[in-house]
């Protein structure tokens, strides 16, 4: 008797969710041991574009095997600057990327540890650039002048209070692989309406990463 009232109490369990229910009645009889979507926590990357913070940045590199990226090499921007500097001997075009350019690339090149950003705290990148924060900007605009490097604050946008977000041009310093670098290469000089304006859209760091994203 009491035999066959276990069978009959077994056969109306069933398991739902990773929770062993009663299904007469709806009375939980415990967990079923298998994963379900409702235990636990999923993360999600949040996307390159929309960092605004050194914690977002960071949250987003958890997502990313680095191991997995190609080797984070100089030869891209060496190749660069030799390129730039035999235009400007086969055309007179004066496109050549100056020393002090060339010094301060090879500095964020070191600072980027994926794609072409880095977002730092502002007094730790002057360190790392050997200048004082209050002169930060001024050093690198030197680069910004120039299109190699596109800044942004809480001055211009909604970067976190106190720290910086820099997004190098691709063609000078980019750690991933070479088909993600040519459409960030694309993006940075994605022409505004038609294609033969000759106007290139100056963009901003966001617009960029949005897009390649």
């Amino acid at each position: 008797m009491n035999t066959a009232a276990n069978s009959t109490k077994t056969d109306a369990l069933i398991s739902v969710d990773g929770l062993i229910l009663d299904k007469h009645t709806g009375e939980i009889h415990g967990h079923d041991g298998k994963l379900s979507p409702w235990s636990g926590r999923y993360d999600y990357m949040l996307e390159l574009g929309k960092c605004r913070s050194v914690d977002d940045f960071q949250y987003h590199l958890g997502f990313v095997d680095r191991r997995k990226l190609p080797a984070h090499e100089l030869h891209t921007l060496r190749d660069e600057v030799d390129h730039a500097f035999g235009k400007w001997r086969r055309t007179g075009i004066d496109c050549r990327i100056t020393l002090p350019q060339q010094r301060l690339l090879e500095k964020l090149h070191g600072l980027v540890l994926y794609r072409n950003v880095i977002i730092m705290i502002q007094a730790d990148l002057a360190v790392s650039l050997c200048t004082v924060e209050s002169n930060l900007m001024k050093k690198l605009r030197v680069l910004i002048d120039a299109n190699m490097l596109r800044v942004s604050t809480s001055r211009n946008s909604n970067i976190r209070t106190g720290e910086i977000k820099l997004v190098v041009n691709p063609r000078m310093v980019f750690r991933g692989d070479d088909y993600r670098r040519r459409k960030y290469i694309e993006e940075w000089y994605r022409p505004v309406g038609c294609l033969h304006t000759g106007v290139f859209h100056p963009g901003n760091a966001d617009e960029c990463l949005a897009m390649v994203a």
